[in-house]
This record gives structure tokens, C-alpha cells and sequence, in this order.
């Protein structure tokens, strides 16, 4: 018999996935989706915040296990409550085959042979990396000329470390008003479309479909919760993972709280160097 009552997703581990669909559970980890029809299914068995899938195996034959961790206690207990009542029933002396037969497994892991240059490479530019790494080295011949002129190294010192304070603060402020920017540019100017999470190279990303058909992949692991992709109609690598508004806002306020800060230890810097020059 197929599920009907409400029946709650389990969001578990690394990202993995279980839920019911008609007469089948999915169950999606970060390598691959596994639909295991309920005539597969022994028993399903809620342990605490795990859930384990036992399916059917012949007399003396040892089951196969699918275990679910580091999911909602009670919605564990509902799943397997549900699951369970919603299983075939099964008639005394009837023959028991190997469920794990039946599962039918997609590998979401991409193909070595997928070009890397369809991945969006996050952070800034090369150019704005360059900026920063200038800057650092100007802060350090800084403090140098300071303790020259000044004869005093403790200063040359005190204008290294908060120079660089300045430095590492404002490239962080830079990345996360650009990032923000980014998103809400391609949110309103963008195309959007949903992505699907995969395994690749080793690590959880999306791959979203761009309008001329090519797969592309931005990082980012979504716990397997479904996610979308805006990105550039003309350039697309340029794109990001879509975030609620709260999460936008909450961000702009952040970065700006922290440029905020980096304008300020900038200025200390200054300061702090300014009688070197007889200022």
C-alpha cells in the first residue's frame, strides 16, 4: 500500500536524506540516491536520532541496512511509525527475495572527464587579490620607514601589526559587500533555476543548467535540502546559491558593521605612524 498520512523528510548527516515517495522511501547521500521500493523493506526502525531501513533477505541470509543519523528524534519515531504500517503485508510460508534487489541506485557523483573550467571560482579577482596583497607589503615597508625615522621599533611594530590588522579586516569587509552585491545583482537581474546536489572531486557542490544546456557547478553544501541558482544572463560563471532575505540583510549589516571597523584601525594606523614624519 502506498503512504498517505503526513509523513515528516528526515535531514540527516553529511547532508543524506530520507524520505517517502508514493510506494517507495529515497534515500539521498552525498554520492548517490537510492529508491528502495516498500516491498523491499522489512521493518523500519526508529533509534533514538537514527533511523535504520532493514530490507527483506531469505531465511539465513544476513539483511541489508540502511542507517539515517543525526536526525529530529520525533520525527524519527513518526517516520518508522508510518513506514511501517504502510508495508505489504506478508503471507505465512511465502517466499522472502532479497530486497536489496530491488533498490534502484543513481550515482550523483559527476564523471572525472566533466571540464573543470565549468566551476564558479568563488572569492574576488585576481586584480582585487593583488590589491591586497600589495597593501600587506606597503603596511610592512611602512613599519619599516617608521622604526628607521623614528628610532623606535616598538612603533615600527605597533604600525606592523594593526596596519595588517587594517589590511586583513578591510579585504574581508571588500569580499563580503562584493558577495552580497553579487547576490543581489543576479537575484534581480539574474536567471534563476533550481540546482540538484552532487558529489565532485571529492566534495559536495550544485550543478545547475545554464540556458545553452552546458551543467555548470557552484560549492556549497545545502544539508540535501533542494537549492536554487541565479546567475549572469551573459556570463554564466558568474553566479551564486540563492539566500533567503533575512540571511541578505543579516550579512549587509554584518560586513558593514566590519568595514566600519577596518576604517577605524585603518586611521589608528595612520595615526600611530604620523609622528615618524614629524606629524
Amino acid at each position: 500500500m502506498s503512504i498517505t498520512s503526513p509523513i515528516p523528510v528526515l535531514q540527516g548527516d553529511k547532508g543524506t536524506e530520507l524520505r517517502s515517495a508514493d510506494e517507495e522511501l529515497m534515500l539521498r547521500r552525498p554520492d548517490d540516491e537510492l529508491r528502495i521500493p516498500l516491498t523491499a523493506i522489512a521493518r523500519v526502525q526508529a533509534e533514538r536520532r537514527a533511523v535504520s531501513i532493514e530490507l527483506t533477505a531469505p531465511a539465513g541470509a544476513t539483511p541489508t541496512v540502511y542507517r539515517v543519523t543525526d536526525v529530529s528524534a520525533a520525527a524519527a519515531s513518526v517516520f518508522a511509525d508510518v513506514v511501517n504500517a504502510a508495508l505489504p503485508e506478508r503471507a505465512e510460508g511465502e517466499t522472502v527475495i532479497d530486497g536489496a534487489t530491488l533498490v534502484v541506485t543513481r550515482s550523483l557523483i559527476a564523471g572525472e572527464e566533466e571540464d573543470e573550467d565549468d566551476e564558479v571560482r568563488g572569492g574576488l579577482p585576481k586584480p582585487a587579490k593583488w590589491t591586497t596583497y600589495t597593501a600587506f607589503a606597503a603596511v610592512a615597508a611602512l613599519a619599516v620607514v617608521v622604526g628607521l625615522l623614528d628610532r623606535n621599533w616598538g612603533r615600527g611594530i605597533a604600525t606592523l601589526l594593526l596596519g595588517e590588522l587594517g589590511v586583513g579586516a578591510s579585504f574581508l569587509a571588500w569580499a563580503g559587500l562584493t558577495s552580497v552585491w553579487e547576490d543581489w545583482y543576479l537575484r534581480r537581474y539574474g536567471i534563476t533555476v533550481d540546482a540538484r546536489q552532487i558529489y565532485r572531486n571529492g566534495t559536495t557542490t550544485n550543478a545547475y543548467t545554464d540556458t545553452d544546456g552546458v551543467t555548470r557547478y557552484v560549492g556549497g553544501s545545502n544539508k540535501g535540502k533542494p537549492v536554487q541558482v541565479a546567475y549572469h544572463p551573459r556570463k554564466p560563471l558568474t553566479a551564486v546559491v540563492r539566500t533567503g532575505r533575512g540571511d541578505q540583510v543579516g550579512s549587509l549589516i554584518l560586513f558593514f558593521v566590519i568595514a566600519a571597523i577596518a576604517a577605524l584601525i585603518d586611521y589608528g594606523t595612520f595615526r600611530l605612524a604620523l609622528p615618524a614624519f614629524g606629524g
